[in-house]
């Protein structure tokens, strides 16, 4: 593809990132996991992810990453403020985790919906501003310097990016959903998992908090 090295290696190490649990993995999986939820929450969210990585992708480009890393006061507010954000999601989802499973699916029920599983999951992602330095270092080492066209090699980058996320995201929801049958079976266990869900959302906000 022109401006665009290896393409596979692209894909596969696209691949390995989305494999590495992170925060955007079990919020898709907690939209999934609601009263109300199932495959339409599993792809409002997945919009919800890519639309947050899409906003990264394209600060990363345009280098911004380089004036946050010029002004580290900046960068860490924007940390913190993302670090809180994870940990009141993990909170939310430990408070509710019975409900949130079907323990009163008619509470639930028309409360929450698309725009909300999308702008939870777009936040989700926009949380953690080193992913900015992530696409900073990552799309450089797939630019053809021979074929490179500028703005539409980066372009292609992102939608072969954008592309794999979203298919990745589609297997995650298949197999999400066969699970919440399985545990439907067993309310006590799928409550656990989403309190364990909620734990691991705040260890990512204590770990985005701390880093450096």
């Amino acid at each position: 593809m022109t401006g665009i090295n290896d393409l596979p290696s692209l894909v596969v190490a696209t691949l390995i990132f989305l494999a590495i649990p992170g925060p955007g993995t079990i919020k898709l999986l907690a939209s999934i996991g609601e009263a109300s939820g199932g495959a339409k929450a599993g792809v409002w969210s997945t919009l919800g992810l890519m639309a947050g990585d899409t906003v990264w992708m394209v600060l990363a480009l345009s280098g911004v990453a380089a004036l946050a890393a010029a002004n580290p006061r900046a960068f860490d507010l924007l940390r913190y403020a993302g670090a809180a954000y994870l940990a009141w999601v993990g909170f939310g989802l430990i408070r509710n985790a019975k409900q949130s499973l079907g323990a009163d699916a008619h509470a639930v029920a028309g409360v929450r919906g698309a725009w909300q599983w999308f702008h939870e999951s777009m936040l989700v992602s926009l949380s953690n501003p080193k992913v900015i330095g992530f696409y900073l270092a990552f799309f450089p080492l797939f630019i053809d310097q021979a074929t490179f066209d500028g703005a539409a090699t980066y372009a292609r980058i992102m939608a072969v990016v954008l592309a794999i996320i979203f298919l990745y995201c589609l297997w995650l929801i298949a197999a999400a959903q066969m699970a919440k049958r399985v545990f439907a079976r067993w309310p006590s266990a799928g409550a656990w998992l989403k309190r364990l869900a909620g734990v691991a959302l705040i260890g990512f906000s204590v770990k985005f908090a701390l880093q450096r």
